[in-house]
């Protein structure tokens, strides 16, 4: 056991213990390359990975709620020096979370995530001409942009569509349009906020503790309450997001997936 880990376990102050933790992680990212690269490197990070990574990007890294991982497209950096900084300090504003772990197994982790970008194959395909169609749909009926930003344009009530292709497969993307309800990510959570005098205001939630609570309501802007003043806060299991099984043909359907599938670049 290093002197470092020895501390962390040992430590009885939080201090000392957050600060071992710290220099762990900055000491990982001084390193450009994985050092962990055996077979039973890799064996060792499937292991970690089952634990930890699973429930959201799914064992196969295309099957999860969470960023495909079989795919070498990594929108914050591909090189293994900017993968160790996203597994250990996650992603702000997304349920990527840190993980305060030591740098060997994040290291390990990502030696496995690498296997699963060499056996991952391009699952979001897309036709040109039928992408060309699905811009406008969602643009005109689908009325997309109200809510999602792509790029530089749009609403903030929806998760970010910029280079979406490369995060989701096409069977994730039919789901999320056809059937919202699903599977709703925590930061998009639906909550209502009764006030005593009979208003009503529903949206995102964005933040809550013992005292107030904050949304963002379907126009895109934000709302605090102090809970006192509210007759009923209510959490329905259910999304802001639409279901357009209805209210967009098959055809319509698949020509936005195929405009979503050509996103995959992050473009100025």
């Amino acid at each position: 056991m290093s002197p470092a880990r020895s501390w962390i376990l040992t430590g009885k102050a939080g201090r000392p213990v957050l600060l071992a933790l710290l220099a762990l992680s900055a000491a990982g990212q001084q390193r450009d390359s994985n050092p962990y690269s055996t077979p039973e490197h890799v064996a060792e990070g499937r292991r970690l990975y089952r634990f930890y990574c699973v429930n959201c990007h799914g064992m196969d890294g295309a099957s999860g709620r969470g960023a495909r991982l079989a795919t070498t497209f990594r929108r914050h950096g591909s090189s293994d020096a900017d993968m160790f900084r996203t597994v250990s300090n996650g992603i702000p504003g997304t349920e990527m979370p840190g993980l305060w772990m030591d740098e060997e197994s994040v290291w390990k982790i990502l030696a496995f995530v690498r296997t699963l970008e060499a056996r991952g194959v391009d699952a979001c395909d897309s036709n040109p001409d039928a992408a060309k169609r699905g811009w406008a749909v969602y643009r005109n009926k689908g009325g997309c942009a109200a809510c999602h930003t792509m790029r530089a344009g749009g609403g903030r009530l929806g998760p970010d569509l910029t280079a979406i292709g490369a995060g989701r497969s096409r069977e994730q993307l039919h789901d999320a349009i056809v059937a919202p309800d699903r599977q709703i990510p925590k930061r998009y959570r639906t909550v209502v906020a009764s006030g005593a005098n009979g208003s009503r205001h529903e949206g995102i939630l964005l933040n809550e503790d013992e005292y107030t609570l904050h949304l963002m309501d379907r126009t895109d802007r934000i709302r605090s309450f102090q809970k006192r003043e509210l007759s009923s806060i209510e959490r329905p299991s259910r999304s802001l997001m639409p279901s357009y099984a209805q209210s967009l043909s098959a055809s319509e359907i698949e020509d936005l997936l195929s405009y979503l599938c050509a996103e995959k670049e992050v473009k100025p």
